[in-house]
Protein backbone atom coordinates (compact mmCIF):
# COMPACT_ATOMS: atom_id res chain seq x y z
CA UNK A 1 0.00 0.00 0.00
CA UNK A 2 1.43 3.39 -0.90
CA UNK A 3 1.31 6.53 1.26
CA UNK A 4 -1.51 8.15 -0.73
CA UNK A 5 -3.77 5.15 -0.19
CA UNK A 6 -2.97 5.04 3.53
CA UNK A 7 -3.67 8.77 3.90
CA UNK A 8 -6.95 8.36 1.99
CA UNK A 9 -8.10 5.51 4.22
CA UNK A 10 -7.14 7.45 7.37
CA UNK A 11 -9.01 10.56 6.23
CA UNK A 12 -12.04 8.43 5.32
CA UNK A 13 -12.12 6.75 8.73
CA UNK A 14 -11.76 10.10 10.52
CA UNK A 15 -14.57 11.54 8.41
CA UNK A 16 -16.86 8.62 9.30
CA UNK A 17 -16.05 9.05 13.00
CA UNK A 18 -16.80 12.79 12.81
CA UNK A 19 -20.13 12.17 11.05
CA UNK A 20 -21.04 9.55 13.65
CA UNK A 21 -20.23 11.91 16.49
CA UNK A 22 -22.39 14.62 14.91
CA UNK A 23 -25.42 12.32 14.55
CA UNK A 24 -25.10 10.81 17.99
CA UNK A 25 -24.23 14.02 19.89
CA UNK A 26 -26.51 14.34 22.86
CA UNK A 27 -27.85 10.78 22.69
CA UNK A 28 -28.04 9.82 26.33
CA UNK A 29 -30.43 6.90 26.28
CA UNK A 30 -33.01 9.15 27.95
CA UNK A 31 -34.78 10.23 24.81
CA UNK A 32 -38.51 10.60 24.89
CA UNK A 33 -40.74 8.38 22.84
CA UNK A 34 -42.46 9.92 19.84
CA UNK A 35 -44.89 12.57 21.02
CA UNK A 36 -44.76 11.46 24.64
CA UNK A 37 -44.43 15.03 25.95
CA UNK A 38 -46.55 17.00 23.46
CA UNK A 39 -48.92 18.34 26.13
CA UNK A 40 -46.06 19.19 28.49
CA UNK A 41 -43.97 20.89 25.79
CA UNK A 42 -46.95 22.93 24.58
CA UNK A 43 -47.63 23.99 28.17
CA UNK A 44 -43.97 25.05 28.58
CA UNK A 45 -44.26 27.25 25.53
CA UNK A 46 -47.66 28.62 26.52
CA UNK A 47 -46.29 29.50 29.99
CA UNK A 48 -43.68 31.75 28.36
CA UNK A 49 -40.70 29.41 28.75
CA UNK A 50 -38.23 29.92 25.89
CA UNK A 51 -35.05 28.04 25.07
CA UNK A 52 -32.24 30.07 23.56
CA UNK A 53 -29.91 27.65 21.85
CA UNK A 54 -27.83 26.70 18.87
CA UNK A 55 -28.29 23.97 16.29
CA UNK A 56 -24.63 22.99 16.74
CA UNK A 57 -24.56 22.99 20.57
CA UNK A 58 -24.16 19.49 22.01
CA UNK A 59 -25.86 20.48 25.27
CA UNK A 60 -28.81 21.87 23.29
CA UNK A 61 -28.98 18.51 21.50
CA UNK A 62 -29.15 16.76 24.88
CA UNK A 63 -31.96 19.09 25.96
CA UNK A 64 -33.87 18.46 22.73
CA UNK A 65 -33.46 14.69 23.14
CA UNK A 66 -35.09 14.82 26.58
CA UNK A 67 -38.36 15.90 24.94
CA UNK A 68 -37.83 13.95 21.72
CA UNK A 69 -40.17 14.89 18.87
CA UNK A 70 -42.28 16.92 21.32
CA UNK A 71 -39.50 19.53 21.34
CA UNK A 72 -41.07 21.00 18.18
CA UNK A 73 -43.58 22.78 20.46
CA UNK A 74 -40.77 24.70 22.19
CA UNK A 75 -39.82 26.71 19.07
CA UNK A 76 -36.14 27.13 20.03
CA UNK A 77 -34.59 30.55 19.49
CA UNK A 78 -31.40 30.17 17.41
CA UNK A 79 -28.58 32.37 18.75
CA UNK A 80 -25.66 31.33 16.54
CA UNK A 81 -25.47 33.63 13.49
CA UNK A 82 -23.78 30.83 11.51
CA UNK A 83 -26.89 28.62 11.71
CA UNK A 84 -30.13 28.90 9.74
CA UNK A 85 -32.69 31.48 10.88
CA UNK A 86 -30.67 33.08 13.68
CA UNK A 87 -32.26 35.62 16.02
CA UNK A 88 -28.91 37.09 16.98
CA UNK A 89 -30.19 40.54 17.98
CA UNK A 90 -32.76 38.99 20.31
CA UNK A 91 -30.07 36.82 21.91
CA UNK A 92 -27.77 39.83 22.36
CA UNK A 93 -30.59 41.87 23.95
CA UNK A 94 -31.26 38.96 26.32
CA UNK A 95 -27.54 38.73 27.16
CA UNK A 96 -27.32 35.04 26.21
CA UNK A 97 -23.74 34.00 26.98
CA UNK A 98 -24.18 30.21 26.89
CA UNK A 99 -26.63 27.72 25.48
CA UNK A 100 -29.04 26.30 26.20
CA UNK A 101 -30.46 29.13 28.28
CA UNK A 102 -34.09 28.83 29.37
CA UNK A 103 -35.99 32.00 30.25
CA UNK A 104 -39.61 32.31 31.33
CA UNK A 105 -40.88 35.52 29.75
CA UNK A 106 -44.01 37.60 29.85
CA UNK A 107 -45.76 38.51 26.58
CA UNK A 108 -43.83 41.81 26.51
CA UNK A 109 -40.51 39.92 26.71
CA UNK A 110 -39.71 40.87 30.30
CA UNK A 111 -38.22 38.05 32.36
CA UNK A 112 -40.05 36.13 35.05
CA UNK A 113 -37.26 33.60 35.65
CA UNK A 114 -33.89 32.79 34.08
CA UNK A 115 -32.10 29.47 34.45
CA UNK A 116 -28.32 29.32 34.53
CA UNK A 117 -27.12 28.21 31.08
CA UNK A 118 -27.02 24.45 30.67
CA UNK A 119 -29.24 21.38 30.35
CA UNK A 120 -32.24 21.55 32.68
CA UNK A 121 -34.19 18.59 34.03
CA UNK A 122 -37.79 18.23 32.94
CA UNK A 123 -38.69 18.41 36.64
CA UNK A 124 -37.09 21.88 36.97
CA UNK A 125 -38.79 23.10 33.79
CA UNK A 126 -42.09 21.79 35.18
CA UNK A 127 -41.56 23.57 38.51
CA UNK A 128 -40.72 26.97 37.00
CA UNK A 129 -43.42 26.82 34.31
CA UNK A 130 -46.07 25.34 36.63
CA UNK A 131 -46.77 22.75 33.93
CA UNK A 132 -47.49 19.22 35.15
CA UNK A 133 -44.81 16.78 34.02
CA UNK A 134 -46.86 13.95 32.66
CA UNK A 135 -46.44 11.87 29.53
CA UNK A 136 -49.23 11.88 26.98
CA UNK A 137 -49.16 8.08 26.99
CA UNK A 138 -49.93 8.16 30.73
CA UNK A 139 -52.84 10.56 30.15
CA UNK A 140 -54.21 8.28 27.44
CA UNK A 141 -53.76 5.19 29.63
CA UNK A 142 -55.60 6.89 32.51
CA UNK A 143 -58.42 7.97 30.18
CA UNK A 144 -58.77 4.41 28.88
CA UNK A 145 -58.93 3.04 32.45
CA UNK A 146 -61.60 5.59 33.34
CA UNK A 147 -63.65 4.60 30.27
CA UNK A 148 -63.33 0.90 31.12
CA UNK A 149 -64.43 1.40 34.72
CA UNK A 150 -67.47 3.47 33.67
CA UNK A 151 -68.76 0.76 31.34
Amino acid sequence: MNNNTLVGITVGVLLLVAIGMFFFAGKSGKEAAAGDYNTFAQCLYDSGLRMYGSATCKFCAQQRAMLGPSFEFIKEIECDPRNPMPQTERCIKKNITGTPTWIRERADGSEIYRFTAGVQSLEKLSEVSECPLIKDSDIERNNNKAEESSQ
